[in-house]
Order: structure tokens, then sequence, then C-alpha cells
């Protein structure tokens, strides 16, 4: 990912900092106190498409629409694969920045993003991807809702894409006259280069070069096709501006502009479509597209869309906000997988019209999130094209991309090997080494092969499905060995001595590309790949498979030479000198990276925390508990002795869609936890269009980021822990909630909600009115599997402990931390309650 936001952030993450309290009892962050730390962020981007279909539309925070390929680092980049599956679809010229404006003369309100009072959006029933944006012009209210649909045809049939598909986006404009008198309105239209726009959440202050449209109406002709199309209002007159002078806060006039100027008495409102085709159609298909039934077409689009968001399965907490973006992540998430018809692959897109490359970490991460929720229809294509480009060719890992440090990275490389999860080059062909933009792997990743071998297993162990996994060449099962007998072939390059010593990366995966400018032997690539490699092996051991204890006994030795490799680099390390004059070590990120002063910690700098929360490292391991006080300590900084420079804030780290949630709740540290979680939603999730960024000021729209915060709050009701060498795990019910949600009367719940043991799991939560007990009732339904363990957290909302505990009007032990112990089994129903002193 690009290097966007902060390096460094001067600001330590201590809640007593702020509030003068202690970790404990007497202070728990809540997303009101959050959200007090951070300002709002003002450039939300809500891109609307259709499952399975790969294009998608960006709705900008002024109503500004973008129809794009890939803009990126403030060009437009034009990539060749994505240029082959253009001309497939025969899109033409698909390129256009749509400026919407209002007024006599044509003003655009919030064209930089500063949150505008004039401007309010959102989405449709708060949580469908089918955002509105609407303006205040004097007494007039400007409503503007936007939704794509295939044409002709239905919404589920996306993921049964062709290459014909037409996708198109219906715009309303709404006028309403809110004052007392009669008012005429303006609404100006501005079809532009989308090429000069900048990027997919800036938006250059000045109106792009005009497209060299002209209108017949209702068509908007270029190149002899439509462009766009406009069906005449019942109310009002289309006009047709060869210019216009430039709108207020800027310099260049607006050329080939469109009026809708309409009066309206006090009260009255009015409608105006605009029907754009995702690129240039001819006229026979355009009028088609117009003269669909708008009500008609909405309420059905809503209505799959409501299919989507809220079930099978659902989360409720006691924050109506909270619930809405939970649900909303389902649609945010789907809406990105599309399948590429050239090269027959099938993606889950990262943030679309900025990034249209394939980023495998990014989607093999998300994709348990919908498995869970028991959508795996969207999740199987994307996994299906895993297991088919899975490669014996990882040459991609040996190039390091970034520009300034561009060349093949020294190591012991990486010779053919079947196995490899991660090159999505030609089918059957390498990515060549100097052209890495020839297939669509953004960046080959140790990371991506063991989210991917990790998404592989998961699928299995939630759905259940033994066809799907399947036995024998060609199979999905096939695919995960290769997987894990690649991770164990490579291993085996880097056992070696230099001068009668072993290497300090012995046993580790040789050095590689790490993303996008980083490279060397980064603790995260191996923690990433024993994290998949974990959940391969408890996979193996569930359906009973030959070489489970084989693959358990080399999982094991990964561990161990990763915790012994990485304990020497401590010892070897620069320590990092305190304040008061003491110093403690420094967990270094890479075994040749001893000095934390020429640490770059954008992104990687906690590579120590991730293998803790992955289970590469037992997560009390104490190279985890030190690079966690390195972190919280700082460093001094190089500009000011005085000063210390910090990684994050309130755990809010630069790359905001990698939340660092799972070493926390691995190592059961709440106060830390919800300091992460209510900073992270606060700091990096926009509320209008409750959809999560990649980075604050950077990427306004990543749909993983989704994936990682839906999942970090359904861990706190449901959360699979333990067995990190992979063996058998436990379930922990309710390890985490608030006591912000446990107030007098609240009520809390998930429905239907999948598990890594198969079957489903109902819980619900009531707090009783005078807030001094709590009643539970959970089902644990067809698990597959049975837990070695099932504890159950009984929270006061007020932080009284717990005092007594019934389970199914049996008394039940009260353990330390407020726990107690339900029956381990696979079907049950369980009635809990639990007092508070």
């Amino acid at each position: 990912m690009p290097r966007i936001g902060w390096t460094f952030l001067a600001f330590a993450s201590l809640s007593a900092m702020l509030f003068g309290a202690a970790r404990g009892a007497e202070f728990e962050w809540t997303l009101e106190h959050a959200r007090k730390q951070w300002e709002p962020m003002t450039k939300s981007v809500q891109n609307v498409g259709v499952p399975g279909c790969q294009w998608q539309v960006g709705v900008f925070w002024d109503g500004a629409l973008l129809f794009g390929q890939t803009l990126l680092r403030g060009e437009a980049y034009r990539h060749p694969r994505l240029a082959d599956e253009i001309a497939l679809a025969r899109l033409g010229d698909n390129m256009l920045h749509v400026s919407v404006g209002f007024g006599a003369q044509m003003r655009l309100l919030d064209r930089a993003g500063s949150n505008s009072p004039l401007i309010r959006k959102g989405l449709c029933e708060g949580r469908l991807p089918m955002p509105f944006v609407e303006s205040r012009d004097g007494d007039l209210v400007w409503r503007e809702t936007v939704f794509a649909h295939l044409l002709e045809r239905k919404m589920e049939a996306g993921m049964e894409p062709r290459p014909d598909d037409v996708l198109v986006v219906q715009v309303k404009f709404t006028a309403r006259n809110a004052g007392l008198s009669r008012r005429v309105g303006h609404l100006w239209l501005h079809f532009g280069d989308a090429t000069k726009t900048r990027s997919a959440s800036q938006q250059l202050p000045e109106l792009a070069p005009a497209l060299a449209h002209a209108y017949e109406a209702p068509f908007g002709m270029l190149e002899g096709k439509v462009r766009y199309a406009i069906p005449t209002p019942s109310r009002g007159q289309v006009r047709w501006h060869d210019g216009v002078p430039a709108p207020p806060g800027t310099i260049a006039p607006g050329k080939r502009v469109l009026e809708w100027e309409v009066p309206l008495a006090a009260g009255e409102q009015a409608e105006l479509r605009l029907v754009l085709p995702y690129g240039l159609v001819e006229k026979e298909v355009a009028a088609r597209a117009a003269a669909l039934d708008y009500e008609t077409l909405w309420q059905a689009v809503a209505k799959f869309w409501r299919s989507v968001v809220s079930g099978p399965c659902r989360i409720v907490t006691p924050d109506p906000w909270l619930n809405d973006y939970l649900a909303a992540t389902a649609g945010q998430i789907a809406q990105q997988v599309g399948y590429r018809h050239k090269a027959k692959i099938w993606m889950l897109k990262t943030a679309p019209n900025w990034y249209e490359d394939y980023y495998l970490a990014c989607a093999a991460r998300a994709l348990p999130s919908l498995d869970l929720r028991g959508l795996e229809r969207y999740t199987r294509p994307v996994l299906q094209s895993m297991a088919d480009f899975q490669s014996d060719d990882a040459s991609g890992l040996m190039v390091n991309r970034a520009a300034k440090t561009a060349g093949i990275v020294g190591s012991e490389g990486y010779p053919r090997r079947p196995g490899y999860l991660c090159n999505f080059g030609p089918p059957g062909t390498a990515v060549p080494l100097g052209d890495p933009k020839q297939g669509w792997s953004a960046n080959d990743s140790l990371m991506g092969h063991g989210l991917a071998l990790h998404a592989l297993a998961a699928h299995y162990r939630i759905a259940r499905d033994g066809a799907w996994l399947g036995g024998g060449a060609g199979s999905k099962l096939q695919s995960i060995l290769d997987a894990c007998d690649w991770i164990a072939a490579q291993r085996k390059r880097t056992m070696r001595e230099e001068n009668g010593k072993k290497v300090p990366h012995w046993g580790l995966l040789p050095s590689a590309s790490a993303h996008d400018w980083l490279s060397g032997n980064a603790i995260f690539n191996d923690a990433w790949c024993i994290y998949g490699m974990a959940e391969a092996v408890r996979m193996l051991w569930e359906i009973r498979h030959p070489r489970a204890e084989e693959l358990a006994k080399e999982l094991q030795d990964y561990r161990s030479c990763l915790s012994r490799s990485y304990a020497a680099a401590r010892d070897g390390a620069r320590r990092l000198p305190l304040d008061d004059g003491r110093e403690i070590p420094f967990v270094p990120r890479m075994t040749n990276e001893l000095d934390w002063a020429r640490v770059d910690w954008t992104i990687t700098g906690y590579g120590p925390l991730r293998a803790g929360g992955l289970g590469a490292f037992d997560p009390r391991n104490e190279l985890v508990t030190q690079a966690l006080a390195f972190l919280e300590a700082g460093r001094p900084s190089a500009n000011d002795p005085q000063a210390r420079e910090y990684f994050w804030r309130h755990y809010v780290e630069t790359e905001t869609h990698w939340p660092m949630d799972d070493v926390f709740l691995n190592r059961d540290d709440l106060p830390r936890f919800f300091e992460l979680l209510f900073n992270n939603l606060a700091a990096a999730v926009h509320e209008d269009f409750r959809v999560g960024c990649e980075a604050r000021n950077g990427v306004a729209s990543c749909s993983p980021s989704d994936a990682e915060r839906w999942r970090m709050i359904r861990n706190m009701f449901v959360r699979e822990f333990g067995g990190y060498d992979g063996s058998e795990q436990s379930l922990w019910l309710m390890q985490a909630l608030p006591r912000s949600w446990l107030k007098p009367g609240d009520r809390l719940s998930v429905e239907e909600m999948g598990t890594a043991f198969g079957g489903k799991i109902d819980l619900t939560v009531e707090v009783a009115g005078d807030g001094d007990s709590v009643a539970v009732d959970v089902e644990m339904k067809q698990l597959a599997v049975k837990p070695k363990e099932i504890r159950m957290r009984l929270r006061s909302g007020d932080g009284r402990p717990l005092a007594s505990a019934t389970v199914n009007g049996r008394t039940a032990a009260v353990r330390a931390g407020d726990l107690i112990l339900l029956p381990a089994t696979t079907d049950g129903a369980y009635r809990v309650v639990g007092g508070f002193r």
C-alpha cells in the first residue's frame, strides 16, 4: 500500500494521560470518549456496485461521481490487464468525473472536503450501499440518491457475470423548497475527464477538463455513443451551456455544462434522473436503461441489499450507529467481489477506483468474516481462484517494488516448488521480474501466501463442507497441503551455516519482499505463514488426515525457530533509553534491523506484537511484552532529543485497517483492547457512509478494513482461542463486552453466528433494570467439533465483580476474572444468570 498519513505520532496511548486515571475499573474507554480525541474525517467516498461485477463507481462527499480505472498517487494509472478487461467489455472511454453544483451561478458546495454544514450524507436505511447526499442551497434542499445495478439482470445474477454485462448507475436528484415563498432551483452537472481528478479520495479545486460530449436530449453523446441519459423531467427544463463562469473558489470556467432549472412553490418538490452506464453504450441500450421504472428498480435493489446486510447473521449492541455499521460492512465487502473475465480471476478488491490490482493479503484476511456470516456464496469463487492460480513460481518475492530501492532482494531465493498462493500472473506463466505489472498481483508477498492458506482452511472449518474440500489432485485439500509443503521446503533453504555458525534467520523463510517498500527477514512474513499453517494443521487434525502429525511437528519447529531467532536479535539490538535513565530491550521486526533509530515504523514497526496476535509467538511470550513496552515508551525524536515519537495514537496505527486487536484479546488485556477498539472506530470509520478507510486522509474506502472491525466486534461476543500450535481450540463467550454496553436495561445479541467449530451460536444478553444481574441465553447449534473448553465472562456495567452465577438453575463456580465454565458440547441451550456484589 502507498505510504499515506502519519509516519510518527507524538502522542502517548495511555488513558491516564487524558483522564488522570490508571487502567482499571476507574476508567474504561467508550466510543463517545474516543470521538472526542479525533477530528472527524471529511472526505468520505462510498462505492456502489453489484457483487460479482468487477466495476464500481465512487460517490464523493459532495455528490460528485467517479467512474474510472485506477487512480494512484495523483495520476491515472492504466493497468495493462485492466485495459484488456475494458476492451473485452467494450466500455470505450469510461473515465468520467461528474461534478454537481447549485445556485443561479454554478457553485460547488464543498469541493475540497471540509465537512461543510451545508451537506448531510449517509446510507439509505442507515446500512444499504445506496448512498444519499443532501445539500442545502438557501431554502432549497437537494437530495441526491445513488445506486448501481446490472441492466436487465437481477442483482443476484452478478455472481454469474457475463463479459457484456452493463453496469448502470442510477442517480435521482430531488429538489424541495423548504422556504415560505417561491424559489427557482438550479442544478449544474459537469462531465469531466476522470484522469484529471487527482485520486479516488481527493478532488482538484478546478473542474476537470470537460469531456467532448454533446447533449442530444435525452442522451449525452461521446464518440458516437451514449455516455449518459437524462429522462425528461416532469418539472423544469434541462439546458445546455457551452461555458459558464468559474465556480466561486476556482479559476477555470466550466465547459459543456448542463443546468436543470426548476421553479418550486413553497413546500413543492421535483425530481431529475441521471442514468450513467459504466462506459459508452449504443443508443438502444441507453434507451432501455433510461426507460426503467425508477421506484420499482430502487425497491428491487434495496431488497437485495437488505438480504445481504441483515442476514442470516446479526450482531446487536445498545449503539444504533454501531449496529448499522456492523450490518453495512457485509454490503461494503460483498460489492467488491468481482470477476476479471479476460484473466479468469475472482478477486475481492481493496479500494475500487484506487487499487484495481490484487492485494491478496487484504482479500484473504477479509473472507472469513463473510464465511462466519453465512455468506459463502461470495467467498467461494474467490477461494477457488486462489487454488486455481496456485503456482510453483515465487520469483516475485525477490523483487523489491519500491522505486527508491527497486531491484533484486538478497536472499537464499525461492526455487520452483508447487504450492505458492500469491502469484496471479497470466495462467501458467511467471510474472516477469522486470515487469511486475504484467500480472494482477499488486505485490507477491509471504503475508499473502499465509493468509490465503488460512482463508482456505478456515472456510472448511466454518462451513464443514467435505464436498467443497474434496481430496486428491485439484482439490482444495491438496491446495492446502501443497501450501504447507511449500513453506516447509523453503524453510530448509535457511538451515545453513556461515563461518561455522547458524545464520540469524535459521529455519525461517528466506528474505523476501515484505510490502511496498520493505524487504528482508521480516518477522510478520513468518508470523502470517505460521498463522495460516496452524489453521491448516487444526483442520487436518479435525478431519483425521494422515499427515496431521507430520505437519504439526513442522509447525512446532517453525514456531521455535521464530522465537529463537528474534530472541537472539533482541539480545544483539541497541537498547532503548527512557527519560528516567533506564533502558529497555528493543525487539526488532527483522533479524538484521538492530537499531531502533533506523526503523521505519509505518505499517510494520509492531512485528513482534503481530506475531503474538497471530499465535506465532505465545501471546504472553516475553518478546511480545517487551515489544509492547517499547512501542508505548516511544523513541527519542531525531529532531528534538527532549521529545519522543510514537508509532500509534491510542493504538491506532498509520494504516488503520490492520488493527492489533488479536494480541490484546489473546492476552485478555481488556483496557488496551477497548482503547484500540473505540479509537479505531472513531478515527478510521466515516460516520456518514459507514465505511472504513485505509489511512486517515488517505484512501477513503477500504472494505477489508470493515471486515477487520466486524471480526473484532464479533470476537467480543464469540471467539475461538488457544491452539496456537495447531491443536484444538477453546470457545470464549462474551470475553470483552464493554461496561458501557451493560447498563441497566441494555440488551445485546448475536444471531446465527458461525464458528470455526462449525455450526452456529445464538446468544442474547439482558441486563436487569437495576443493573444488579445479567441474564444470558446461549444456544450451540450443531457444532461439528467440541471445543476444548467453553468459558463465559459476565461483566457488570458499573465495575462490580461477579458474585454468583447459575446455569440452567444450577449454581456455577465463579472463577477469577468474572468467569464461569459451560459444558464443552456441540449442542446445547443454556440460561445463565449472574449477580453482582
